[in-house]
């Protein structure tokens, strides 16, 4: 039987989870340094365990019980996603960086896309259209709890590409004529897995690449924008918590 049409029942008896086990929310973060994001996320966290799958992680935050997980890319975040949401897991919330196509972004602010270009090669095999939309009352909640923090968000279209590379000054161009802002890897993938099982979605993006400037994770910037984005980062998965315990 392929993966795609596998029951409930087989991903139950896979990770051990029986019926009333289910964790509530699952929170995703794409980004290449895996092994300090996991550390630092999984510190926030009690009683922590890693399930049967390598590098999906289950704690406990106010009592309630979470899943996190380091997932670069649409190809790997979808497995987690599809996974928990399979059994029951009904918040799904997409973290980590962004770039932007805003000339007036800076570095660290936060992306909180409600609509979504879905081309990340994934998405279509859960029934996406060509645009798909996170839960619109999470993303009115995260605003507000950022907001709080005093970490400066923008709702924005997003784009989701296969590719961090795979990105040209032309394409960029034609992404900007469309109307998106911000380009991520993982949230569509996210959203139409959500959409398939039932799961409200969510995404929070910390701005870092600015592609009208020409700035990619390869140049070196100032401190002042290394605190803020590490800052936002940091808040981000505050309300991410927050958000997974009350949703």
């Amino acid at each position: 039987m392929a993966i795609l049409d596998y029951s409930e029942d087989i991903w139950r008896d896979a990770l051990g989870m029986p019926q009333g086990a289910e964790l509530v929310a699952l929170i995703l973060e794409g980004t290449w340094w895996r092994a300090q994001a996991t550390e630092t996320r999984l510190a926030d966290l009690d009683n922590v365990r890693e399930l049967a799958f390598s590098d999906m992680f289950a704690g406990e935050y106010r009592a309630k019980s979470i899943a996190y997980c380091c997932a670069y890319g649409p190809a790997r975040a979808v497995e987690p996603a599809h996974i928990l949401a399979q059994l029951g897991t009904k918040t799904l919330i997409q973290i980590g960086t962004c770039g932007t196509l805003d000339v007036k972004a800076s570095m660290g602010m936060v992306a909180l896309p409600e609509r979504c270009a879905a081309r990340d090669g994934v998405s279509q095999h859960y029934g996406a259209h060509a645009y798909v939309s996170t839960d619109a009352k999470l993303v009115d909640i995260a605003e507000d709890k950022l907001a709080q923090r005093d970490v400066a968000s923008t709702r924005a279209m997003l784009l989701t590409w296969p590719s961090l590379f795979a990105q040209s000054d032309a394409m960029c161009a034609g992404w900007t004529a469309e109307g998106i802002v911000s380009i991520d890897m993982e949230t569509s993938t996210v959203i139409a897995v959500g959409g398939k099982f039932g799961a409200s979605t969510l995404s929070m993006l910390s701005v870092w690449d600015a592609l009208p400037h020409g700035r990619t994770f390869m140049d070196p910037f100032a401190w002042e924008d290394q605190a803020r984005l590490t800052r936002s980062n940091e808040k981000i998965f505050e309300v991410a918590l927050e958000v997974a315990v009350a949703a």
